[in-house]
């Protein structure tokens, strides 16, 4: 049976951070995991006054030193989002940015291995 936990204003106990770094900068809003099998699911939702663009970039570089593949869109309806992939499907990360005024909400959607949590 899954397990969830949730955290505000902080990083949930257990947050897959080295696959889901912060970025620079970022203040986070909210952490959750849930805990199941095969994967778990993890999600961060940070604000930072990067711009979406810039977001996507480190976003990208920091998932595809990692071995993420990213697919192919840069938007969902006008919002800046990525998909990355890897583990032959396993683990996708899901990256969307919402711009209100100089501030950029940050989304972390992560489907993750349970080797990904350690």
């Amino acid at each position: 049976m899954p397990s969830a936990d949730t955290a505000v204003k902080e990083l949930v106990a257990g947050f897959p951070s080295a696959v889901l770094p912060l970025m620079k900068g970022a203040q986070i809003q909210a952490s959750s995991l849930v805990h199941g099998s095969p994967v778990s699911m993890a999600s961060l939702t940070a604000t930072i006054t990067a711009t979406p663009a810039a977001v996507l970039a480190n976003y990208t570089k920091v998932l595809t030193k990692q071995g993420f593949k990213a697919q192919p869109g840069d938007a969902v309806d006008g919002v800046p989002t990525k998909t990355f992939v890897r583990a032959e499907g396993q683990e996708i990360v899901t990256v969307s940015i919402v711009k209100t005024g100089d501030t950029s909400t940050v989304t972390l959607g992560a489907t993750l291995v349970p080797a990904s949590f350690k």
